[in-house]
């Protein structure tokens, strides 16, 4: 694993960011330039950040394998004095096919998402419904970890990728999740070495299924991470999100 200090402690939490877009994600702000994400992270007290540019399909690889070139060069010139992990927001995007299926990077982080249902060529869920997201998410699951292929899935069990498509609220996938169908799929990723994040999205989306994974993965001993999916520089700091999952966790 990528890092394996176990601390369910969210102030502890809260000094590595672990879900940072650079302006080489089309959908990030153009301010997101390294430097600067830098600059920004030293200045919220950050001990360690990771880059995750978002690579949805295996064809996009050649670019991001520059793009990273590009970042580590920038890291090493900039000699920074916080830890500075230089990977990629994966996709596994069918039940049995994901990014790098096959496929040897040179990556620090592999961040996985298995829920951006909004992108083309994205499997959805069986017949339509919420309990079919859940099905069809976890047998990618299933996949990821067969295969030990993430160091961390990115915003878990959220449906909110879903709202516009279906006009459902972000939390109707995640109400579906019974708690021992979480602990479950949670102990078989942490066995496969998988840490589990926990995401601004799904914060203001899924408060409860926020609380459920917090106790639940506290209870059977998984590792967690915090990442602000950061599009733009004012996200880079985590302080609002540990300000809200402590709200969280206290009133669950």
């Amino acid at each position: 694993m990528f890092f394996t200090e176990k601390t369910y402690d969210i102030n502890e939490l809260a000094r590595r960011n672990l879900h940072i877009h650079t302006n080489f994600s089309g959908c990030a702000k153009e301010e997101m330039e390294f430097a600067e994400i830098l600059r920004v992270a030293k200045s919220a007290g950050l001990e360690m950040i990771a880059i995750t540019d978002h690579v949805y399909k295996r064809d996009e690889l050649p670019e991001f394998i520059e793009n990273c070139a590009k970042l580590r060069k920038l890291r090493d010139e900039i000699n920074p004095d916080i830890k500075v992990l230089i990977g990629g927001e994966f996709s596994c995007y069918k039940e049995d096919d994901y990014t790098l299926n096959g496929v040897e990077i040179e990556t620090d982080y592999r961040l996985y998402a298995q829920n951006h249902f909004h992108v083309t060529g994205w499997q959805q869920g069986d017949d339509g419904t919420p309990e079919g997201y859940k099905e069809v998410t976890k047998r990618m699951l299933h996949n990821l970890f067969r295969n030990k292929a993430a160091d961390t899935i990115a915003h878990p069990f959220s449906g909110r990728y879903l709202t516009r498509a279906k006009g459902w609220p972000g939390d109707t996938v995640g109400n579906t999740w019974s708690e021992n169908e979480l602990g479950d799929i949670m102990l078989e990723g942490h066995r496969s070495g998988c840490a589990w994040e926990f995401n601004s999205g799904n914060i203001g989306s899924d408060p409860e299924l926020i609380r459920k994974m917090y106790h639940i993965g506290k209870e059977i001993g998984v590792v967690f991470t915090i990442g602000t999916d950061a599009h733009r520089l004012e996200a880079v700091d985590t302080k609002n999100i540990a300000t809200e999952l402590k709200r969280i966790i206290k009133n669950g």
